[in-house]
């Protein structure tokens, strides 16, 4: 944050093309902190790319699938198969709740769900519902009963199938781990394999994040929680991953 690079006056790039753009450069990164501050309503909510660039379906998430089944949690989608014949066991993928279902399924290049289903394998996904004050009540539980059981029972009705392999990604992988050692005391063997996509599952040392979750802010998180309705506004967890990674994902659109 310090790094000389990161201020006006030290950073000679900035300088030369102040010089040489007499100084609308500096205009223009002005209107773009204005527009990110409204945006953020009184937050600096920077804008990393056009808003208006992206359509579900047409240049994004576009493997074709349909919801097969939905509660107040989250929706279940099954992909359209493109091979003749399919694994007999159905791939189900649990991606994190902060993220949108299509992190695995951006373009055609770059999807790791198109890539699964034309290797033959029956896919689906859990798209989670973005909570408001209605699913303040909701817990850690309620994720691994409305969402990994409640998708298994709906696979199975989807395709006659028991067994599945799973697929848990960050927060989606944590919770899959936890539902497996809940079915594991339970004699519950549905999945038959789990694959973790940076998934953290022992939080003795968190690493980076602990920065975050000492008792002074885990306090004031409740605070805001209890002020918004009982959920954390999404501007509050893009901060904190922002903050994470500040040289990619804040600084870069600073300077």
């Amino acid at each position: 944050a310090i790094s000389p690079s990161n201020f006006v006056l030290t950073n000679p790039e900035i300088l030369r093309s102040t010089l040489e753009q007499n100084g609308e450069n500096l205009v223009r990164g002005l209107e773009n902190l204005l527009s990110d501050l409204e945006r953020g309503r009184g937050k600096l909510a920077i804008r990393m790319t056009d808003m208006d660039a992206f359509e579900i379906g047409k240049n994004i998430a576009i493997t074709p699938g349909k919801v097969v089944y939905e509660n107040a949690l989250m929706q279940l989608i099954q992909y359209t198969p493109t091979t003749d014949t399919v694994y007999e066991r159905p791939l189900v993928i649990f991606p994190p709740w902060i993220n949108k279902f299509y992190i695995l399924d951006l373009t055609q290049e770059k999807s790791f769900i198109r890539w699964a289903v034309s290797k033959g394998y029956t896919v689906f996904v859990v798209s989670w519902v973005n909570p408001d004050e209605k699913l303040a009540q909701k817990t850690f539980e309620s994720y691994m009963t409305e969402g990994v059981y409640a998708a298994l029972d709906a696979i199975e009705q989807a395709t006659g199938m028991r067994e599945v392999n799973a697929i848990g990604y960050c927060i989606g992988g944590t919770l899959l781990g936890s539902s497996l050692a809940h079915m594991a005391a339970h004699g519950d063997d549905r999945i038959r394999s789990a694959t973790f996509f940076a998934a953290q599952m022992d939080f003795s040392e968190a690493g980076e994040l602990d920065v975050f979750i000492d008792e002074p802010q885990l306090q004031d998180l409740e605070r805001k929680m209890d002020s918004a309705g009982g959920y954390l506004a999404a501007n509050e967890m893009a901060h904190m991953f922002n903050t994470l990674r500040s040289n990619d994902l804040i600084w870069s659109f600073v300077i």
